[in-house]
């Protein structure tokens, strides 16, 4: 071969031995997961020069040979069924109170005084707890909520030519507990986006609510504390009939669970 020709060879040869050993261009359609789903665990898997996109259900690859079969073996190993997953949240709200109450009562008269001093303490608790679960596939997003509408009287003022004119009305509020979960699993961990809510009617007619919103991951099958709350409330009085005092405390607690169904 003349000189010239072998140079232009071997020239050529330099030019297209890189595009040879990236390979052809291979379509991959997916059967059971997202392209958005495995395209994050595959890039890092991909050789320098390689290239991965995606197109609806399908991954469109162009490497080296080797480099695909290592794909594709990555490939079979996350593109499998999606698992029903089971999502429990147990949420708890405590209440501790104590407090004492001095009362003095009676009559100053001359040659007939009487006066009562009357006094007395207390304690009391109260627990209230809610558990509630929920199915969802993996990857999805799921919903529950449980409770009820409260009426509400209102009363609103209008001006008219008459004069200012009461109109009374109800309007119900919803008062319940429940939780927004999107669970995904990675092996034996779970990482769940949970917004768990618990409303109840005070006893004074308040409506109380403890809300959590969070990102967590732990273990498939055991109990993963998501947070809790705590409040101290004092208060003490005094007057001429007698003395009050007292303090209350109220820890909220939430804890979840995920377990697997399929």
């Amino acid at each position: 071969m003349p000189r010239p020709y072998a140079c232009l060879f071997a020239i050529l040869l330099a030019i297209t031995q890189p595009v040879l050993a990236q390979g052809r261009l291979e379509i991959i359609t997916l059967r059971h997961r997202s392209a958005d789903q495995i395209v994050p665990a595959l890039r890092p898997l991909v050789e320098p020069g390689g290239a991965l996109s995606t197109l609806d259900d399908k991954l469109l690859i162009r490497v080296s040979p080797a480099n695909l079969v290592e794909l594709q073996a990555a490939i079979s190993a996350l593109d499998v069924p999606l698992r029903r997953l089971l999502v429990s949240v147990r949420q708890s709200q405590q209440d501790e109170g104590q407090g004492g109450e001095i009362s003095l009562s009676g009559r100053v008269a001359p040659g007939n005084s009487r006066i009562l001093i009357e006094g007395g303490a207390g304690r009391q608790a109260r627990t209230e707890g809610i558990n509630q679960q929920v199915q969802v596939v993996e990857g999805g997003r799921a919903l529950i909520r449980v409770g009820q509408s409260l009426p509400v009287p209102m009363r609103e003022w209008r001006s008219t030519g008459a004069g200012w004119q009461a109109l009374d009305s109800v309007r119900y509020t919803d008062v319940g507990s429940g939780f927004l979960a999107a669970p995904q699993l990675l092996g034996e961990q779970v990482s769940i986006e949970i917004a768990p809510a618990m409303e109840r009617v005070g006893p004074n007619g308040v409506i109380e609510s403890t809300r959590l919103a969070t990102t967590v991951s732990g273990r498939v099958g055991q109990w993963i504390p998501l947070g809790s709350s705590q409040s101290d409330t004092r208060r003490s009085g005094y007057g001429t009939s007698g003395i009050q005092h007292g303090n209350t405390r109220s820890q909220a607690l939430v804890w979840l669970r995920v377990d697997v169904l399929d």
